[in-house]
């Protein structure tokens, strides 16, 4: 009896299942795969809130054309080449721009910064004409935020140097700053699903 108990595990061993014989893997238990299932979920999960996350970082993240300056919410840039003020105002056209029209104080501080150390002036989108001063997206002339009066202004066209304010004959020849809105990345409503509004 002993013998037959032995003889049946030898013979149970020596058989050796299908399995072996040809070297496929043995069955995992349930909860392995279980597991495994789990962990490649919690990757998708989390690869998810990254692209979700990156998308948020950029929301509302402004850019600017090469050579352009972003200041706040507008891009500027300044001319290489010289003209005359409907010359520069033609080229800002062209790249979806217009000379720069100045809305406060520190605007006005800022072209000193995009003009750089230079000296000489640079044509701004103001023009007079018959006397009366505006600007070129046709919103009227303050001419306490550039420090004048309207007295001491004649017809031409407008031009800052520094941060002074000069009055010059429109065919005289300087370099232009243009100035636009930036490119938007991402905006809010592209978070809603709806299209990206990359305005100009």
């Amino acid at each position: 009896m002993a013998g037959e108990i032995v003889y049946a595990d030898l013979s149970h061993l020596g058989d050796g299942s299908s399995a072996e014989k040809h070297g496929a893997p043995a069955f995992c238990p349930w909860w392995h795969r279980l597991l495994f299932i789990a962990r490649r979920l919690g990757q998708l999960i989390l690869l998810v809130l990254v692209v979700v996350l990156s998308v948020r970082a950029y929301a509302g993240c402004k850019l600017c054309p090469r050579d352009w300056q972003l200041h706040g919410e507008r891009c500027y840039w300044l001319s290489e080449e010289s003209g005359n003020w409907t010359q520069g105002m033609k080229s800002c056209e062209n790249q979806d721009s217009q000379l720069v029209v100045l809305q406060d104080k520190k605007e006005k501080e800022h072209i000193k910064t995009v003009t750089g150390k230079s000296p000489l002036p640079v044509w701004i989108g103001l023009r007079s004409h018959q006397k009366v001063w505006r600007w070129v997206d046709n919103t009227p002339f303050n001419p306490k935020m550039l420090g004048t009066s309207l007295r001491e202004m004649d017809e031409g066209c407008g031009t800052l140097r520094a941060k002074d304010f000069k009055v010059n004959k429109c065919d005289a020849e300087h370099k232009w700053v243009c100035k636009k809105k930036p490119f938007l990345l991402c905006s809010v409503a592209a978070e809603h699903g709806e299209k990206s509004d990359a305005s100009i």
